[in-house]
């Protein structure tokens, strides 16, 4: 019984996020392409300032490590 019901929670949450998924693709298709250039750069630009920050992070973490020893 408790089965079936992690089971089913789980299959609820894939089609939620298929529908979302295909309600993006949807709506990605409508826009023009300048318009889907534009948002892509910005995605990419987001992700990258992420990457940098993460990477600092973990920079500054080893220096930690490495100034304990």
């Amino acid at each position: 019984m408790l089965f079936k019901f992690l089971f089913k929670k789980k299959k609820q949450k894939k089609l939620h996020e298929q529908s979302r998924q295909k309600f993006d693709m949807n709506s990605w298709m409508n826009l023009t392409k300048q318009e889907r250039l534009e948002v892509d750069f910005k995605e990419k630009n987001e992700i990258m300032i992420k990457k940098k920050e993460l990477l600092k992070s973990i920079r500054d973490e080893y220096l930690k490590i490495k100034n304990k020893k």
